[in-house]
């Protein structure tokens, strides 16, 4: 009776993987043709100098917005930007953190050497399976 349960627990595993795993890769293909026609209406709309296109019955319309602005700094300028943002009175925008895959990464470290963890430092241990086929 036993072997029946743990059956049908290992099926019903294997089957919500299967499941994720397709959907995963749908949201990848879904997001590749979104990313296509977003960029094909962008096109079209800088060609013609619009902002947006005609409003469509059942459909709407679509308005091209401010680009939005990602900036970044390679890790050997840090030193320089944080000297420009406190000229420029921002060091409020300076945060020194550690990542929490960093910090997990570390403490697991330490368990494993023997290092005792700060009572500050809280982790827990969960458990996982995996699929072998």
């Amino acid at each position: 009776m036993q072997k029946i349960i743990e059956r049908d627990l290992v099926l019903q595993f294997k089957c919500a993987k299967d499941r994720r795993d397709e959907l995963k890769k749908s949201l990848k293909i879904a997001q590749e043709n979104f990313e296509r026609a977003e960029s094909a209406l962008i096109e079209f709309l800088e060609s013609h100098s619009a902002v947006s296109t005609a409003k469509y019955e059942g459909l709407g319309y679509v308005q091209m917005h401010k680009p939005r602005l990602y900036a970044n700094c390679k890790q050997e300028n840090m030193e320089q930007l944080f000297g420009f943002l406190e000229q420029q009175n921002r060091g409020d925008l300076i945060k020194t953190t550690v990542m929490p895959q960093t910090l997990s990464t570390f403490t697991k470290e330490c368990i494993e050497n023997g290092i005792e963890v700060p009572e500050f430092i809280t982790y827990y241990l969960k458990p996982s399976i995996r699929l072998y086929a």
